[in-house]
């Protein structure tokens, strides 16, 4: 630390309507992937720690699930509960990222409560590196400002890591001073299974079209560390049998893609080899069944 100042250590929520960029975010400023990303939207399904240890501070983000408008079913409705009671309950600093574009009004209202609470609110104006449209960010801007009364407002690109340096400055500064909750070089709080199976989610976004990757929870049944390389098995619940047939694809060609996908995705953040083997299995309408989406982590 220079100048003998003192450590900082604290929690910064990012929220944000599905496909602000946040999972995009967070890995940008960790430098490495910890969150699945696609360009379909309600791609993350959990809060997920991400820490980033600097000389004078450790900044724990937690990426949430997008703050769905209109929950279309209970596992929407409980995605969406995670992103809120984390804005109210779990930030020493909270991130607003929102899109460089002038808010409906139904946005700005509910973002706008979710952002009022004790601690600071840094605005963060996404996606500045696109092409600009009307009603951009100087108006995205404007109208969140004046709702949230942000501490501080910044304008970046995730993706292109423009502005990145700026927002990690407003961020620090306004962290309590603290010893750090983790160890130095620990990334998350997760465990590998868990993004054994975040890592599945995002080929089954990258290769199938939008009902698929929705309408599937995966479950890791056995991961076993050790030997030539790592056993994992996985199981895909999908909700009908025509689901379950266009997973498998003709003669399961369109699984085998999935699970070598999959399993070179894996061995690849694992830093070792991994032979991955899934299965799928119908499990009727389980995003609309509470035993189900507590059992696949969506509900406390």
């Amino acid at each position: 630390m220079a100048d003998g100042a003192p450590f900082k250590a604290g929690f910064v929520v990012l929220l944000g309507r599905p496909n602000a960029g946040k999972s995009t975010l967070v890995n940008a400023l960790l430098g490495s992937k910890l969150s699945i990303v696609s360009a379909q939207p309600q791609t993350t399904r959990h809060k997920i720690l991400g820490i980033l240890n600097r000389p004078d501070a450790q900044i724990c983000f937690l990426d949430t699930p997008g703050l769905v408008p209109d929950p279309g079913d209970p596992l929407q409705s409980a995605l969406r509960r995670t992103a809120a009671m984390s804005a109210k309950e779990d930030p020493d600093v909270l991130v607003l990222l929102v899109e460089p574009r002038k808010p409906d009004p139904k946005s700005l209202e509910e973002l706008a409560a979710l952002s009022r609470g004790p601690n600071p609110v840094i605005l963060a104006v996404n996606k500045i590196d696109l092409p600009p449209v009307k009603g951009g960010p100087d108006e995205a801007a404007a109208a969140y400002s004046e709702a949230v009364k942000p501490a501080a407002a910044v304008r970046i690109s995730a993706l292109k890591k423009i502005g990145l340096e700026e927002l990690l400055a407003e961020i620090v500064v306004r962290l309590p001073e603290s010893p750090p909750f983790y160890e130095s070089g620990q990334l998350s709080d997760r465990w590998e299974r868990f993004f054994a199976s975040e890592l599945i989610r995002e080929q089954l976004f990258a290769l199938y079209k939008e009902e698929i990757p929705h309408a599937t929870a995966v479950a890791i049944d056995q991961f076993i560390e050790g030997g030539k390389a790592d056993v994992v098995r996985a199981m895909l619940y999908v909700e009908r049998d025509g689901q379950k047939g266009i997973l498998l694809g003709k003669q399961g060609r369109a699984l085998r893609q999935l699970q070598d996908r999959s399993q070179q995705a894996l061995a690849g953040f694992l830093g070792r080899p991994v032979e991955l083997d899934l299965w799928v299995k119908v499990r009727r309408n389980w995003r609309k069944d509470p035993r189900a989406l507590k059992e696949f982590g969506y509900l406390g």
